[in-house]
């Protein structure tokens, strides 16, 4: 029987690497957790529900995800940070 856990080593390696990014630069741990929940496919609007705070704050949030990790779009900001297209 072929072991399970074989496939799961890149995306270990793949999450040490966002955080890596993540850490590097200043983002607070509301913003850092709206990121989250983006990288794991939520909408803002399902974002805003999970953390009881308007839908423009989530927005805002991930604006300023944007800015301080240079992305141009929010593609590119799914890619930095490991998230799903």
């Amino acid at each position: 029987m072929v072991s399970s856990t074989k496939g799961a080593r890149p995306d270990i390696d793949a999450m040490r690497q966002v955080e890596g990014v993540l850490k590097s630069v200043d983002l607070s741990a509301m913003e850092l957790r709206v990121l989250d929940f983006l990288r794991l496919g939520k909408t803002t609007n399902e974002i805003a529900a999970m953390l009881c705070i308007p839908e423009r704050t989530v927005e805002l949030h991930i604006r300023h995800g944007l800015r301080r990790l240079r992305a141009r779009s929010g593609e590119e900001l799914l890619s930095l940070i490991g998230g799903y297209h």
